[in-house]
């Protein structure tokens, strides 16, 4: 008998480990645009990089972490697909992986995420205004 996804998320390879990694992230990129708001002046280029960067290669940990969980085949046009464009795969792979009466639940659940990650986004710029 195989492991649910449910029961196999107990490892170290857990993908809710990575959106935890995400919300961090968020927090943090949100604090920096906030003291450089509160300055009145344009983030180094080099820190939009490496923001951008970190957040794309966790999304893609995510995804190969939610894939081994679940079994999922991984093809190299996918992991290209999550990589360089995240925005259109991620909702994608959602609706791959799910049941097909399930497809608008995981987008509903994908639009909350959402909704959670640009409040924390918001929260971390007004503390970076506080901390500014």
């Amino acid at each position: 008998m195989s492991e649910t996804p449910a029961q196999a998320y107990r490892g170290v390879r857990d993908p809710r480990h990575v959106v935890w990694f995400l919300f961090a992230l968020t927090a943090v990129t949100g604090v920096v645009d906030g003291v450089y708001d509160l300055h009145e002046t344009e983030e180094p280029l080099w820190w939009t990089v490496f923001a951008a960067a970190v957040l794309n290669y966790a999304t893609f940990v995510w995804y190969c972490r939610d894939t081994d969980v679940r079994g999922i085949h991984r093809t190299r046009t996918w992991n290209v697909f999550v990589i360089l464009l995240a925005p259109l795969a991620v909702p994608g792979y959602l609706l791959r992986r799910a049941p097909p009466h399930g497809r608008g639940r995981a987008l509903l659940r994908m639009a909350g995420f959402l909704l959670l990650f640009f409040l924390v986004d918001t929260l971390g710029v007004l503390a970076g205004m506080l901390l500014g």
